[in-house]
């Protein structure tokens, strides 16, 4: 839940200030990428906003009981290295949300939770992480979803907190040229890093 708050957030911050030319260079080095230093930033851009700008809807709580470190967005991509890599296809359909309406998470639905989670990183595929672009062009009808209006979550793993190089740069270009805006980045969980040997 967490991670789809910050997607709606960042959507919001990035068509609210300035150009996202000059919002890549604050997030995104062409040197390396590092997943805490990310999501340092987008907490630090979430707070901010919220202070200075009392129209900022207030953003629902997260769920509590969800471990963030099982979120796998519709298209899953786990980063070993600059050059290997694994993906998998969740759904490429719409995920409707009824905010206000689902009952609370019981400890069962947290279990059930990452128990999908780990069925979808049964079915990764390698792949060379210069394909990764490839693969997002070959679903983007689908991730972009315009007849519906309802954009795919693209999800990505990295086995280790930075990865040194242009790689993660380069393709959050190529989403962002692309229009495809909703993406999250965390670290491989236990069970990812085992089946991505």
């Amino acid at each position: 839940m967490k991670f789809i708050i910050n997607i709606v957030f960042l959507t919001f911050v990035f068509s609210c200030t300035r150009t996202q030319k000059e919002e890549k260079k604050e997030f995104i080095s062409r040197e390396y990428f590092s997943v805490s230093e990310f999501s340092k930033k987008i907490d630090s851009l979430k707070s901010n906003a919220v202070k200075a700008d009392s129209l900022i809807p207030m953003m629902p709580k997260e769920e509590k009981r969800l471990n963030n470190d099982y979120f796998q967005g519709s298209i899953h991509f786990l980063i070993l290295d600059e050059d290997n890599s694994y993906y998998a296809i969740n759904s490429l359909e719409p995920q409707i949300s009824m905010c206000g309406v689902s009952p609370e998470l019981s400890k069962q639905d947290s279990l059930d939770y990452i128990s999908n989670s780990n069925q979808i990183t049964d079915r990764i595929q390698p792949i060379k992480t210069s394909e990764i672009t490839k693969i997002l062009k070959k679903h983007k009808p689908a991730i972009l979803n315009s007849y519906n209006n309802s954009p795919l979550i693209i999800s990505f793993a990295l086995k280790k907190d930075t990865l040194k190089g242009p790689t993660v740069y380069n393709i959050i270009s190529f989403m962002e040229k692309d229009k495809m805006q909703l993406y999250t980045f965390r670290r491989m969980n236990e069970y990812e890093l085992i089946k991505a040997k």
